[in-house]
């Protein structure tokens, strides 16, 4: 989706899923950074009323940095979410042709694919809060909101478009028993077939490599895990690999590549901001 193209339509929206980067772990924000005031022209899922099952309707609120993600709470951290609401926002207001974003976000920490609560097989569960408590079957729960958010577009726009659906996780599948569980490519596939699936079919999608290479011994997981998702690349034409590697914020001499946190594993603000620039002159060229 291209400017000239986003100009034609009433609606864009954009799914943000994955594990504890997906939502900035750790990243507390300076208050001053805070969005308390709802933005006028970006909107997001507030996790009350949305957080259940027995929803028959999506409930959208102004875009802030509190209560949007619809999976662990963690509030007001820098956040792909929040560098993209923020860079939109003010691309309307300098006077750029943008419709209204809307925003879904859904993510729990050290959560993935093959054993963690985004696995397909997991039991129907919906206990909401912090991470270690927080307690959700993240794949049925973000395939029904899928579902409500594309039938609340379609209901609501006349030319809504989805504009990307990004993956930022599957850290945890690195892991012995995860990286080499003996389904581990058909759990996979069938994951990212059905949230394209239900987030629309022709929607773009952003698979963010994992380059956490200072933790040698899960080497083999990181390995497997990267050549899956260009595996996943080859297989959908609409799919993009987002390699931080590649960047122009990464230092291979530096002890945290210039992007991590001191575990090596949690993405600074820097890089998050990336990941929304990245995306965004994907978009806005």
């Amino acid at each position: 989706m291209k400017l000239n193209e986003l100009k034609k339509c009433d609606a864009a929206y954009l799914f943000i899923n994955g594990q504890s980067n997906a939502h900035g772990h750790g990243q507390n924000m300076s208050q001053e950074d805070y969005i308390r005031t709802p933005l006028k022209n970006v909107f997001a899922l507030d996790r009350t009323p949305n957080q259940s099952y027995d929803i028959d309707d999506v409930v959208w609120s102004g875009f802030t940095t509190a209560g949007k993600n619809l999976g662990e709470t963690q509030d007001n951290t820098y956040s792909f979410a929040y560098y993209f609401a923020k860079m939109w926002q003010a691309a309307i207001e300098q006077g750029v042709q943008l419709p209204d974003l809307y925003i879904v976000q859904i993510s729990i920490g050290a959560q993935g694919i093959i054993n963690g609560m985004w696995n397909k097989h997991k039991e129907k569960i919906l206990i909401s809060g912090v991470l270690g408590e927080a307690n959700i079957s993240l794949y049925d729960f973000a395939s029904r909101i899928h579902s409500l958010v594309l039938k609340d577009m379609r209901k609501r726009f006349d030319n809504p478009a989805i504009i990307g659906w990004h993956w930022i996780g599957s850290e945890q599948d690195t892991l012995p028993l995860e990286y080499d569980y003996s389904d581990f490519l058909e759990l996979y596939d069938d994951f990212f077939d059905n949230m394209l699936g239900l987030a629309n079919t022709n929607c773009p999608a952003y698979l963010y490599k994992l380059v956490c290479f200072h933790h040698e011994r899960f080497a083999k997981g990181i390995e497997m895990i990267n050549n899956t998702f260009n595996r996943e690349c080859k297989r959908h034409e609409n799919f993009t690999l987002v390699e931080t590697d590649k960047s122009p914020i990464w230092d291979g001499d530096a002890e945290n590549s210039g992007v991590f946190d001191i575990d090596n594993v949690h993405y600074l603000p820097k890089a998050q901001r990336w990941f929304a620039e990245n995306f965004f002159h994907a978009i806005i060229k």
